[in-house]
């Protein structure tokens, strides 16, 4: 049996302020607060208006999967800031 290698991804985000960049970092940090799955962890930092999502899985399945909704929840996060504004 061939055991698969891990995967791991990051991604920055910039943001027009440090401020919308805090916002969407506490809206993920419930998520990244969960308990740790056997198959992935996350990190979620910010260092003024650029936040960064660390992803690291056992796979690239489990990778894909915490990536498309981490994705997903930053961008609704992001596009309820800026209806707000509206």
């Amino acid at each position: 049996m061939v055991k698969a290698e891990r995967a791991s991804a990051m991604v920055e985000f910039t943001f027009r302020s440090a401020r919308e960049a805090e916002a969407v970092q506490r809206a993920l940090k419930p998520e990244e607060a969960l308990p740790a799955s056997t198959r992935c962890r996350t990190n979620v930092t910010r260092k003024k208006n650029v936040l960064c999502l660390r992803i690291d899985a056992e796979d690239t399945a489990a990778l894909r999967a915490a990536l498309n909704s981490f994705l997903r929840w930053a961008i609704v996060a992001r596009d309820m800031i800026e209806s707000r504004g509206k």
